[in-house]
């Protein structure tokens, strides 16, 4: 079995008629969404980024579809990760540029569930990918320098492909990709949310004791508490 339906399918485990599910955003979770299209449980979702939205609509479910002023909690998110410490407590998000929706849902939520393939997960968080930074259009230059001023490291504006100009979030924002100098924690996470004009990084590790990361392999899944 793909190692991503894997995790996807032991993620339903934690569905139950009457939630309110937040819906995360990529590649892995269109995976789960297929699985909600097919057994419909009863409940409420809540997309954290347009994509997400209409491919949860396209899979006829768009009367199950809710925004975070219609709903007064979420239950659980699921939500896939760029990269996963292995310990699962630093998570890396924001390939997709969808990472403040998604923390918004994610941080809010009573359970945080984690659906990733074994090779997402990592001794070092970053190890191959950039940590995405959502910035105010105007400051970017400002956050950019700060970043790498006092931070260490490289920070490069995310362009578009098939559009010219930088890549534009569902906030109306830019991207900024860093490549730091060191591994990053919950007190870089803090960091970074300091500098005026971030919105907020692609880091999650601030959301405590209520997340679950779900591994998929080729042989199945395993789960790190």
């Amino acid at each position: 079995m793909d190692p991503r339906m894997a995790a996807a399918k032991r993620a339903m485990d934690y569905i139950a008629d009457g939630m309110v599910v937040g819906l995360g955003s990529g590649t892995t979770m269109y995976r789960f969404v297929d699985l909600l299209s097919h057994v419909r449980p009863r409940v409420l979702l809540v997309p954290t980024s347009v994509d997400i939205e209409q491919y949860a609509a396209r899979r006829g479910l768009a009367d199950l579809i809710r925004y975070p002023w219609q709903v007064d909690r979420i239950d659980v998110a699921v939500d896939g990760a760029d990269e996963v410490r292995s310990d699962g407590r630093v998570l890396i998000k924001g390939g997709g540029a969808a990472l403040v929706r998604e923390k918004i849902v994610d941080y809010w939520s009573r359970r945080f569930v984690v659906i990733v393939d074994e090779s997402k997960v990592v001794d070092r968080v970053p190890t191959n990918s950039p940590v995405p930074v959502e910035v105010v259009p105007y400051a970017w230059p400002v956050v950019a320098h700060e970043i790498e001023s006092e931070m260490c490291g490289e920070a490069s504006l995310r362009r578009g492909t098939g559009k010219l100009g930088p890549v534009v979030t569902d906030n109306g924002n830019y991207i900024l990709d860093w490549r730091p100098c060191n591994e990053v924690d919950d007190n870089t996470e803090r960091a970074i949310k300091g500098i005026p004009g971030v919105v907020d990084s692609g880091i999650f590790a601030n959301y405590g004791g209520r997340i679950t990361v779900v591994v998929g392999t080729g042989g199945g899944v395993y789960l790190i508490e």
